[in-house]
């Protein structure tokens, strides 16, 4: 049965040329609802503002520790593929439902299925948290896990048609230095702290909204908010506004936004473009100095969608564009030396419900749809959104390696995991999976390989699988990478024959002269090799191990069999695989539980780091009131040991030091990971406790490794 259409099919917030002239009626909540749950909204690690008084009175001081992101960004090499090859940056404007949802919050909580989170972030090169509030920050878990895959994180600036006081942006106050008239835009000031205090990389700016005076007080206000944020950070103007302050969406770059979309360095377009657009848009980026690639053609998701009311909706190309066909237009703005602006890719979540990942697969890979698939559109969801196995978006987009030029991890978490019996009933009102959005970490290549000789597949996929108690990886409920026949020949499978084949798992780009050395953690039964893909050829090592062994570390130099000359340099990272051929479907025959690359002569983090002054407090009041978890962390860390990790571009992070987060288990029941120094308890899980509670805090740091561990006996305040 086909989905009924929603007002989200509809009347999608998406620039149609038409809502400034009819904005919507405020019939929402009232202000004094909005700062309840702003106030609520806090403990969750959100951040944004809905007027320009909490702008305006925003200080440092008001933030809460658990909406800060921790992790740094990540230096991504260059990316990969010959110099010059036709590829396309990708940015995504993520607006999902309005955002903000339960699912993205600092503590895990339960869920019945998956959200959207994006698994293709070695494709993507920035990402816009996108909500309709008047600045919106990202949450700290999406923070976390674009920096830790290289992804640049961006924040809004949006006023619409309904926004009040939109003159207060550009208020100014006027001081002499020197003899010297001098101007600040109190709001630049506020708006550049806000981003390096949570822990972003800039702001997309969206005024839809003509200023009530003369606009020419906003080319000088971006240029001093660029100057504020620093070289480190950006910022992207959104075609909207026009130099004569009017709102009229060019669909490409042209004089009447060049000035704004100069001064903030990029620009992105509206998703109406044609090719011509596209093409005069890049004469006028190159003569006035602006990078092409800086140029994002905006690309509509919803577009491709058919509803029965409500004004038809274009992006390139224009018959059945966005959707599967997303790919259609970034291949396009690859061959035209451009970059994508992909608004909305949570589409294949909103518009096909429970199954977000199957259709995010179609978009991004050219995946068929499922058998009887079905939408809100008018007619069967596989004509109105047709298969397009020959431009996926992973075709034309840029892809980056993963990790850094010195350093390399992952332990393949999600964003989305599975628990014990005991956590379900006690943390998650009884729901199957939790949320860990800030803990996705770097994620394989996408690879349906096909065994030698028997054209068998091979389907690898990162699982969900909790890690039962008595495990070897216990301590950090590891998640884990894991294949399985994906179908299964009764005629060629025999006892003796074992099938092989070269799975193929992360791009890299970093030096293969022996200053570095793989690190891997895995079952070695479904592993004969692992295989190291130099410029100068392939290398196989021999995992070793017996085979009743369920975990082995295995470890190497990152170097080739020969000796080499010039800049030899690893490229890929991959496992030979093996497997009988009485092998089942969907039967698990490789496990690997981490993998990471450092620099040989690594500093030691456990001697030097500890974990202090561990409490559960009870804070806030009336609606706000709660429990939380809070400690401290000590280190003996020298200059020359800071200068050392520099070196060795393991991150370490401002707010938690070596730490990439804490582990956290009390009463024998695992909470997951925080990546503060606090963490909100839930309620009622505290209020089960006894008199005294055994809280156990394991600090892992970024490259996997414990770093200290504190097992501490609480007495819980009296209440």
């Amino acid at each position: 049965m086909a989905y009924l259409a929603g007002w989200k099919d509809i009347l999608r917030p998406i620039r149609d040329g038409y809502r400034h002239w009819f904005p919507s009626p405020d019939t929402g909540p009232t202000p004094e609802e909005r700062e309840k749950q702003r106030r609520l909204d806090r403990l969750k690690g959100f951040t944004y503002f809905d007027t320009f008084h909490q702008l305006e009175a925003w200080t440092e001081a008001d933030s809460d520790p658990v909406q800060r992101a921790n992790t740094p960004l990540l230096a991504r090499p260059s990316p990969v593929g010959k110099s010059g090859a036709r590829k396309a940056n990708v940015l995504i404007c993520h607006d999902y439902s309005g955002n903000y949802h339960e699912y993205e919050s600092a503590s895990a909580v339960g869920l019945d299925e998956d959200g959207y989170c994006c698994e293709y972030l070695q494709y993507v090169e920035s990402f816009i948290y996108f909500s309709h509030k008047l600045v919106c920050v990202p949450p700290p878990s999406w923070i976390n896990t674009l920096h830790r895959n290289g992804v640049k994180a961006f924040g809004t600036v949006l006023i619409e048609p309904q926004t009040k006081d939109t003159e207060r942006l550009l208020n100014f106050i006027t001081e002499w230095k020197n003899g010297q008239e001098k101007i600040k835009f109190p709001l630049a000031k506020q708006l550049s702290d806000i981003a390096r205090h949570y822990g972003f990389d800039g702001w997309l700016i969206n005024i839809e909204k003509p200023f009530p005076q003369d606009s020419l007080g906003l080319n000088p206000f971006l240029r001093q908010l660029k100057g504020l944020i620093g070289p480190n950070k950006e910022l992207i103007w959104y075609d909207a506004l026009t130099k004569d302050n009017k709102i009229s969406y060019q669909n490409g770059l042209n004089g009447k936004n060049i000035d704004f979309s100069a001064t903030c360095g990029a620009v992105l377009t509206n998703y109406c473009w044609k090719e011509t657009d596209a093409s005069a848009s890049k004469v006028v980026a190159l003569k006035n100095g602006l990078p092409t690639e800086k140029v994002y053609f905006g690309i509509d998701v919803w577009a491709q969608n058919t509803v029965d009311f409500g004004l038809p909706r274009t992006t390139y190309p224009e018959n059945k564009g966005g959707g599967t066909n997303t790919g259609v237009a970034v291949s396009k703005l690859a061959e035209m030396g451009l970059s994508a602006g992909v608004f909305g890719p949570a589409w294949s979540f909103e518009h096909f419900p429970s199954h977000g990942r199957d259709t995010e697969r179609a978009m991004w890979e050219g995946e068929a749809f499922w058998d009887g698939a079905t939408c809100s559109c008018r007619g069967e969801a596989s004509f109105c959104h047709p298969v397009n196995l020959d431009k996926p978006i992973t075709g034309s987009a840029t892809q980056y390696p993963a990790g850094s030029e010195k350093f390399f991890h992952t332990d393949f978490s999600r964003a989305f995991a599975t628990h014990e019996e005991q956590a379900a009933s006690r943390l998650y009102n009884g729901k199957k999976i939790h949320s860990q959005l800030g803990s996705q970490s770097l994620l394989p290549c996408s690879s349906h390989a096909l065994v030698w000789d028997s054209r068998i597949p091979i389907d690898a996929a990162v699982s969900r699988l909790k890690v039962e108690k008595g495990s070897p990886c216990e301590e950090r409920d590891q998640p884990l990478l894991s294949s399985g026949g994906a179908s299964y020949n009764p005629d060629a499978a025999t006892k003796d024959r074992i099938f092989e084949r070269d799975l193929p798992l992360f791009k890299l780009d970093m030096p293969a002269d022996g200053s570095l050395r793989l690190y891997m953690s895995c079952d070695p039964r479904g592993i004969s090799s692992v295989y190291l893909k130099f410029s100068s050829g392939i290398k196989l090592l021999p995992i070793g191990g017996s085979g009743l062994q369920p975990l082995i570390t295995f470890q190497c130099a990152v170097e080739p069999d020969q000796t080499s000359h010039g800049n030899i340099r690893l490229q890929e990272l991959g496992v030979r695989v093996r497997s009988s051929g009485l092998q089942k479907p969907r039967d698990s025959f490789l496990k690997i539980y981490k993998i990471r690359i450092v620099p040989r002569t690594c500093l030691d983090l456990k001697q030097k780091c500890s974990i202090e002054d561990v409490q559960i407090e009870q804070r806030g009041e009336d609606d706000t009131e709660h429990w939380r978890l809070r400690w401290t962390y000590k280190n003996s860390l020298g200059d020359d040991d800071r200068s050392a990790l520099a070196t060795s571009e393991i991150p370490y992070s401002d707010i938690t030091g070596p730490f990439s987060y804490f582990a956290i288990q009390i009463d024998g029941v695992d909470l997951g990971r925080a990546y503060a120094l606090e963490h909100v308890l839930p309620k009622a899980f505290v209020e089960s406790f006894g008199g005294g509670v055994q809280v156990v805090l394991i600090g892992i740091g970024f490259d996997g490794e414990e770093v200290a561990r504190r097992e501490q006996e609480i007495v819980l305040p009296v209440r």
